[in-house]
Order: structure tokens, then sequence, then C-alpha cells
């Protein structure tokens, strides 16, 4: 169903390894590629995606000058996470996917998933670029249990973790009880077991 290779990184050197997991749609990548600093842009001054990313922020397009500054900002890798860039198979960069939180100790970890833009919602992209995650968690990393949060008005969420075989294992509180546009908001808490 998928095949995974540690590809050398750029310029031959063997101390840059890069991860890609292939599927019959989608290919996750963690190499950064040049041009994915631009889709970032582009991405970060959508307010759909945004809305549902953060539903209790007021949406603020992101200007050139505050992108390039962040760009700028020393990067320090956080312990037990990890993300892929996801692009078709023709070779569109869609998005990402992630992991955090990995507990080695316990085998779980919490994944998540975004693809900004809207002509990619619905055809699959998003389940087949999560199952590659998760097969690759359960797989290489011996993680017995992927958790996801969204919140209740995050259909497309709920539907693809459902679709992905999650079980929802309960629900809390949110940091607001409403959205910006006025949707009851609560965190919806989901669950897949390695079997």
């Amino acid at each position: 169903d998928c095949s995974s290779h540690r590809c050398i990184g750029a310029g031959g050197d063997p101390d840059l390894p890069y991860m890609r997991l292939q599927g019959e749609a989608v290919i996750l990548r963690d190499e950064k590629y040049p041009s994915d600093e631009e889709d970032m842009f582009r991405w970060l001054n959508l307010e759909e995606w945004n809305y549902y990313d953060e539903p209790d922020s007021p949406f603020r397009p992101v200007s050139r000058e505050e992108y390039e500054a962040s760009l700028k900002k020393p990067k320090t890798p956080t312990p037990g996470c990890h993300s892929w860039q996801v692009d078709t198979v023709d070779g569109r960069h869609i998005g990402w996917v992630n992991y955090y939180q990995l507990n080695e100790q316990l085998g779980t970890v919490y994944i998540g998933i975004c693809l900004p833009e809207p002509d990619t919602w619905g055809k699959g992209f998003g389940a087949a670029a999560l199952n590659l995650l998760i097969g690759h968690l359960f797989r290489e990393k011996g993680v017995k249990e992927v958790r996801a949060d969204t919140w209740t008005g995050n259909n497309r969420m709920r539907r693809l973790a459902e679709k992905c075989g999650f079980q929802e294992t309960g629900r809390s509180p949110h940091r607001v009880p409403v959205s910006v546009r006025g949707e009851p908001l609560e965190f919806v808490h989901y669950c897949r077991v390695n079997k």
C-alpha cells in the first residue's frame, strides 16, 4: 500500500537524511523545497482553513514582511515531533501532516493534518496522507495508540478521523464557548489503536 525509504540529503550529504513515504495518491516528504515557503505564505493568508485551525481567533492576514521575519527566527527542534510536507503523486504541494507528543514508553502520539486549499478537500488526499503517517508510526515507531484532537465545528476533520479508523473518546471544554463565527466550541478527542 505504501513504500518508505530514506533519501540522501541536499548535495548528497549523508548527514542530512530525508524521509519519504509514498502511497498511491500522495507523497509525504520531510525535505523542504524552496517553493514550500511561498506556498506557506499563500496558505497563511487563506481565511477558511485558518478558521478551522483556530476557531477562537479572528483571522488576520500575514504581511510579506512579517512572514520573512518569521523565517529568520532560529528554530529549535521539539523532541517527540516531526512533520512532512504532503504532495500529490503528480508533484503538487498541498499541505502537511505531523506527529507530536510522542511518548515512546506509553506508545502514544498525537497527529495533525492541514490541507489549506479548498480545491484539495473531499478528494481523498487527507485520508491517504493520514493513513501513510499512521502506518509509519505503527510500523517504525512502535506506536500502540494514535490520538487526534479537533473541535465540534470542524466536520471535515471529524469525518476524516472516522474514515481513518479513529473512534471518538470524549469531549472537553474549549478555551472559549463559541467560535468567532458563533459556533459552539468543544474539543473532540479521537483515538486509533494499533491492532
